[in-house]
Parts: structure tokens; sequence; C-alpha cells
């Protein structure tokens, strides 16, 4: 819901709010009441130059109006019935791999694929935007280390299986305009104020390596409230994304080695048997709707093992990464 139209509708949530304070949220390209959710009240305040107290309000109001708007407590049945009717699935190429993900890669969620370099994190990832561009949706894709996104193997796998490719339905944010966890935060705004506004059906948003920059910003304990915090952040819109758009987020993330034998352990309990841990900390574990970590089994075989999903067990299962793409061993 748009902010104006929010505030004729429950005006008593918004007193004090004035025309002129909503005109500055315009021009700052906040026009919706999602825009207020995910902004920091401090970074808000410093934006409108307004008191720390004005911009918490200004939340809270949007907070408020949201609910009464759109929020619906709804029954079991209700909610079976709604995820049975939207939720999509994006094939990975691989039937064994797609049986255990439930049918595929889900809308509606946030999958996050983790592994070494070289496991196959972003030709997955290649693979899943061939199949949205050949069904005739959009593909947001936001690159953070430079030279991870391949369009002329995108075009290959699209080429060797039989699908469309076209280049109008990639919309992508490259590495050189993506410095640091800010513009990456901008990225995934900009592509989903795009789809908005030219009413595209933006079927996934890949975000690769979410991690990476994130990584760099934040370096040594002393800063991990602060990485935990800008990571709420990213997650925060990027669920809102899905939520509206009914898009597939695909996130890839580094590893870290753990030193510690104790550790190892633990990770190989928690990780599919790999002494490694997901970098990004546990919000950023726990705000994964899906996670896979990937492994390269031998030389021409890798292997997939779900490790965690609300509702599926955990497994694994091999596959191949050929010229056609992910393909079953």
């Amino acid at each position: 819901m748009q902010i104006r139209e929010a505030k004729e509708k429950y005006e008593k949530l918004f007193e004090g709010i004035g025309d002129a304070t909503i005109k500055k949220l315009e021009d700052q390209g906040l026009t919706d009441l999602e825009d207020l959710l995910a902004a920091e009240p401090s970074e808000l305040a410093k934006m409108l130059g307004i008191t720390l107290y004005k911009a918490k309000k200004i939340v809270s109001s949007a907070k408020e109006a949201l609910i009464q708007s759109e929020v619906l407590v709804e029954t079991a049945d209700m909610v079976e019935q709604y995820i049975s009717e939207n939720v999509r699935r994006i094939s990975t190429g691989s039937k064994a791999l797609d049986r255990i993900l439930g049918g595929g890669v889900p809308t509606r969620a946030i999958t996050t694929f983790v592994g070494q370099h070289a496991t196959g994190k972003s030709q997955i990832c290649f693979q899943l935007a061939a199949n949205v561009m050949d069904a005739g949706e959009y593909v947001g894709w936001v690159e953070t280390e430079p030279g991870t996104l391949s369009v002329s193997r995108i075009k290959e796998i699209c080429s060797s299986r039989g699908l469309r490719y076209d280049s109008q339905k990639l919309l992508v944010m490259r590495a050189e305009k993506v410095t640091s966890p800010a513009k990456q935060l901008v990225a995934y705004e900009a592509i989903w104020k795009k789809a908005m506004r030219e009413n595209l059906p933006l079927r996934l948003l890949v975000v690769d390596s979410f991690s990476a920059k994130i990584r760099a910003a934040y370096v040594g304990r002393e800063l991990l409230p602060a990485r935990a915090q800008e990571t709420a952040r990213h997650i925060g819109l990027l669920e809102v994304i899905a939520a509206e758009r009914n898009c597939a987020i695909v996130l890839t993330a580094q590893v870290m080695g753990l030193p510690d034998l104790e550790l190892q352990i633990e990770a190989r309990k928690r990780y599919g048997g790999k002494p490694f841990k997901p970098y990004g900390g546990e919000y950023f574990l726990h705000s994964s709707t899906y996670i896979v970590f990937l492994w390269q089994h031998a030389s021409d075989v890798w292997e997939a093992t779900v490790v965690d999903a609300p509702d599926l067990p955990r497994e694994s299962v091999k596959f191949k990464i050929t010229s056609r793409g992910i393909e079953d061993e």
C-alpha cells in the first residue's frame, strides 16, 4: 500500500506526519509501507533530517497500517490451500535434486546453497535462471563478486536443452556497482521496484554471493553485532520481495574452515558430514528457509545435502554439471 493512501485511510495512525514529510520520503524513493518497514529508524532520521523519535513513529505507523490493511489470521486449512495454489517450484535440472527439495526450488522462500569454491553454487543458479526465462518470466541477479555471472553459460544451457533465452528477462546488478553491503541492499530494491513499476513477473532473485561483501565489511569478533544487524536488514527486505512478487530468493554462501576439532565434529553433525560452517552467523542460518550444502564428490560428480528445511527430511543426492547444465548422475 502507498504511504499517502495509508495516511488518508488511517489518518489517526499517521497523526503528526504531514505531507511535507511524506514528500521527503517519496523523494528518497520510499513510497510504500513495505519500504518503511525495511528502513532503519536511525538512517531514516538522518535521511529526512528529523528526530529519531519521529523516525520510529513513522516506522511504527507503517507497521500498524499494514496490519490493519493486509494481515489476516488464518486457519491451517487456509494456509495449506494458499501454498498449494500459489507456491511455485523451479526445477534445478536434476530430478533427484528436485525430489529432495520437494519438487524444486520454491517461491516465497529463501533457499541458500552453501559450499566451497567450485562446488556448483553458481551453476545451479544458472540452470534455475534458464528454466525461469524459458517459462517467459523474469530473473533478477545481484552479482557481488566480479566475473561470477556468466551470461554465455546461461545461453549454453538454454541452447543445449532447447530452452528459450531472452536477454530482456535477465535483470542484472553487476559487481562493479555492488561495492558494499549498503549498495547490495539497494540492488535488491532496484530490481524489485523495476518489477513493480513495469508489472514484471519476477520469479527468481539470485544473490551470488550473499555473504561476500558483508564478510569483507565486518571483520573481527567486535563487529559481530553490527554484522548480524546488517544481515537482518538484507534478509528482511528479501523476505518482503519473496512474498510480494511470489518470487524464489536464491542465495549462495561461502564457508569458513574450522581449526578446532570439536567445532569440526559439531559441523559434521549439522552440515552433512562436512568440516565447514556456512559464513554469515546464526541469524543468517535461521533466516534461510532451505539450506543445501554442496560438495564435489568426485572429479565429475557433485553431492547436494538438504541440511535444514521446515518440511523436508535431511537427504543427499548426487548430480553432474555438464554443458547442458545440471543433470542427474
